[in-house]
């Protein structure tokens, strides 16, 4: 026996344990039939069920391989749309790159260009650092005179 079912028998025994076993059918023991429906509505259900016409087994599984062959069909088209796909991207990547921006003696002179840019912007604006000191220098200077 299993550790919960010991304390189940021993329940059982003591007439109590609180799981509710007496309903207002009687014990529920798994020997009585306690559905919710009543024999008339099993019977008509069972009825309807015999009377609905089911496909056999041969057209099940016919059914079944049709439905099969249509997933590998739209599988395949579908990779066939993704390989033509990639095929456009590749050519368009080629087209772009045979434009000649990824040569290297093109990218060279652009940086040399690029690199000067920078370097005149950088001397601008310490010109204009020197000027805004040069300024300040000169005001402080004023005042320094006009107190002596």
């Amino acid at each position: 026996m299993g550790k919960n079912q010991a304390h189940k028998m021993s329940q059982k025994g003591r007439g109590g344990g609180g799981g509710g076993d007496d309903g207002p059918t009687g014990p529920t023991d798994g020997l009585t039939d306690a559905t919710f429906h009543s024999p008339a509505w099993h019977a008509a259900r069972i009825a309807a069920m015999q009377t609905t016409t089911r496909m056999s087994w041969e057209e099940f599984k016919t059914k079944q391989d049709e439905e099969k062959k249509k997933a590998l069909q739209e599988a395949k088209t579908e990779d066939e749309q993704m390989k033509e796909f990639r095929a456009q991207l590749d050519a368009d990547r080629d087209h772009r790159l045979a434009r000649g921006s990824n040569h290297a003696e093109l990218r060279h002179k652009k940086r040399k260009r690029e690199k000067k840019e920078k370097k005149d912007k950088k001397e601008k604006k310490s010109k204009k650092g020197d000027d805004k000191k040069d300024k300040k220098d000169k005001k402080e200077k004023d005042k320094k005179d006009k107190k002596e």
